[in-house]
């Protein structure tokens, strides 16, 4: 149980917005006399809530797909939804009024997005880092437009499939994620090495099939990748991509 407190308490937030849909549940449950709307706003999220706060469907569902994404249950409620209703319902002889009020709770309530670590200026009408984007097409160019196996750094991987799903990794944003913090991938672990070794890297590349390897240039001063068998194509974006013969395009295929 104190697991499903937890999640719940690290998906609310400051805990603002879940205050505002309880008294608008509060509010619907008194005011409310349609018995499809009751049944939409109240009675089917208010089961949700009931069988996500049970124990044995926690660990049903934990033994099937993992505890960590338990919480995606909390999306099934419909939080934005029933508190805009209930503002509507309460405000129907001012509504303007309402709409400015309710406005101003649901932004109080919130926090400014821009001010999140991850929103950037967007390089491009992708939306995806620049140097993702020349990458990307230098290794597609590079193989005829194959499939193809890269290792990728890992403040890259998030971004490189919402580009172009024919590139595909050992491992993924889930090397990023505190969370997820104890999984242990050998690519990962070798390129993240300081210093890089040569012979570590390449078993870790080859154990997993890698066609390419990115590395970012500033990374490799004084390393030689020349004696595992790779192969320097270029720098691109302060990225040297290399290849490895050694590895076939067939297999991904």
């Amino acid at each position: 149980m104190s697991e499903i407190l937890a999640m719940i308490a690290a998906y609310e937030g400051n805990g603002l917005l879940l205050v505002l849909y309880g008294i608008a549940l509060v509010f619907l449950f008194l005011r409310e006399d349609d018995k499809a709307n009751r049944a939409i706003f109240l009675y089917m999220p208010l089961g949700l809530i009931v069988l996500l706060l049970l124990p044995p469907v926690h660990a049903v569902y934990s033994a099937i797909e993992g505890s960590d994404t338990y919480y995606r249950f909390l999306w099934l409620i419909p939080m934005g939804v029933t508190v805009g209703y209930a503002a509507i319902r309460q405000f129907t002889t001012s509504l303007k009024r309402g709409v400015v009020i309710t406005g101003i709770l649901i932004i109080l309530c919130g926090t400014y997005v821009y001010h999140n670590e991850n929103i950037v200026e967007a390089q491009n009408r992708l939306h995806l880092p620049e140097e993702v984007i020349d990458i990307t097409d230098y290794i597609l160019q590079d193989t005829g437009g194959q499939r193809c196996m890269v290792a990728m750094p890992a403040g890259l991987v998030q971004f490189v499939r919402q580009y172009d799903a024919r590139i595909l990794m050992p491992y993924g944003r889930e090397m990023l994620m505190p969370q997820w913090s104890g999984y242990y991938h050998s690519v990962y672990e070798a390129m993240s090495s300081d210093p890089v070794d040569p012979e570590q890297l390449i078993t870790a590349l080859r154990e997993y099939n890698c066609n390419y390897l990115v590395m970012a240039a500033s990374r490799m001063g004084g390393v030689d990748l020349g004696d595992t068998g790779l192969i320097f194509l270029d720098t691109v974006d302060g990225y040297n991509i290399y290849r490895d013969p050694a590895e076939s395009l067939s297999l991904m295929d």
